[in-house]
C-alpha cells in the first residue's frame, strides 16, 4: 500500500543546546576531516578513482544499514524528482567535484571554500520558500562571504601557500551542488527522516558510479592501494558520507535549514588545524582572517 508517512517536523525550532545543534557539531567534526582525509588520498593514487570509490564504498555501507534499520526506499510520486536530485547531485556530484578541486588547493582553503555551503543551502531555501530571511541573516551571510573573498585573494597570490583559485572555485562549486541536495534532503527527512534518505540515495548514487569507476580504474590497480589509500576511502565513505549526512540531514530537518546551515562555516576551525597538524600545511595569517571573519558570520546568523 502506497501511502505518505507522517509529516515529523517541529514547528517550533529548538534552541542553541539541542540534538539538532549536537548534529550539526558532528557533521561538522567529520567533514572538517574529509578535506585532510581527500589531500592525503589525492596525493597517493588517482584523484579521479579516490572520488568515485568513495561513493561507491558508501554503497555496501548504507545498504547494511537499511536492511538492519528496515528502512523503507523514499520513492512516493510526489517527492521522486527530489530523491533523484539528491542522489545525483548531492551524493555523487558533489564529492567528484571536491575531490578533484582538492588536488589543486590546499586542505586548508578547501575546507574554508567548502564552507560556503551555508550560504548555497540558505539562499536556495530562500528561493524556494519565496520568503527572505530578516536582515539580520543577510548581514551575517555577507560578512561570512567577505571572508570566502578573503580566502579567494590568498589564492590569486596574496601570500598564497599552493592555493589556486580554481581548486578553490572546484570546491565551492561542490558545495553548492552539496546545498541543492542538502535542501532538498532536509524536506525529505521531515517526510521519511534522515536515515532512510541519507542511505537509499547513497545507495544510487553508488549505482549510478560503479560503471564510471569499472572506466576509471581496473580491478588489479584497486588492488594495489595501500592501507592508507583504504582508510582514507573507509573515512570519507562511511564517516563523511554516512554518518556526516545523516546527522546533518537530521540538524537540517529539526533545527531549521537556515539557522543550522550556517554551521558549516565552522569547518575551518576543524579542517585548518587538522591540516597544520598532519601534513604541515602553513596557517597564513590571511586564513587566520578569513576564518574570523567567517565565524563573526555565524555568531550574527545564530545569535537571537
Amino acid at each position: 500500500m502506497d501511502e505518505s508517512p507522517s509529516k515529523k517536523s517541529s514547528e517550533t525550532p529548538p534552541g542553541f543546546v539541542s540534538l539538532a545543534t549536537a548534529g550539526a557539531l558532528m557533521t561538522v567534526l567529520l567533514w572538517g576531516g574529509s578535506s585532510m582525509a581527500t589531500k592525503l588520498g589525492t596525493d597517493s593514487m588517482d584523484t579521479l578513482t579516490l572520488g568515485v570509490l568513495r561513493v561507491v564504498a558508501a554503497g555496501p555501507f548504507a545498504l547494511i544499514l537499511i536492511i538492519v534499520m528496515r528502512l523503507r526506499l523514499p520513492w512516493h510520486t510526489q517527492y521522486r524528482l527530489h530523491f533523484t536530485t539528491v542522489a545525483i547531485v548531492g551524493m555523487a556530484l558533489a564529492p567528484l567535484l571536491f575531490t578533484i578541486g582538492v588536488q589543486f588547493t590546499t586542505a586548508g582553503h578547501a575546507v574554508v571554500a567548502s564552507s560556503s555551503t551555508s550560504i548555497f543551502t540558505g539562499l536556495i531555501e530562500a528561493a524556494a520558500r519565496r520568503h527572505w530571511p530578516r536582515l539580520r541573516w543577510w548581514i551575517g551571510i555577507a560578512v561570512a562571504f567577505a571572508g570566502a573573498l578573503i580566502l579567494i585573494a590568498e589564492s590569486l597570490g596574496l601570500g598564497s601557500t599552493g592555493a589556486t583559485w580554481q581548486g578553490d572555485l572546484l570546491v565551492m562549486s561542490a558545495a553548492f551542488c552539496g546545498s541543492t541536495g542538502f535542501y532538498l534532503g532536509s524536506r525529505l527527512s521531515m517526510q521519511y527522516g534522515a536515515p532512510a534518505v541519507t542511505l537509499w540515495s547513497l545507495v544510487f548514487a553508488c549505482v549510478l558510479l560503479i560503471p564510471v569507476l569499472a572506466i576509471a580504474s581496473s580491478f588489479s590497480e584497486l588492488l594495489q592501494l595501500t592501507v592508507l589509500n583504504w582508510s582514507v576511502v573507509i573515512y570519507l565513505a562511511a564517516g563523511a558520507s554516512v554518518i556526516a549526512t545523516i546527522t546533518w540531514f537530521y540538524a537540517l530537518s529539526r533545527g531549521g535549514i537556515s539557522r543550522m546551515a550556517v554551521w558549516q562555516f565552522a569547518l575551518p576551525i576543524v579542517g585548518i588545524a587538522l591540516a597544520a597538524i598532519v601534513l604541515g600545511e602553513p596557517v597564513t595569517w590571511l586564513l587566520v582572517a578569513s576564518v574570523a571573519v567567517i565565524l563573526s558570520g555565524i555568531a550574527l546568523v545564530q545569535w537571537r
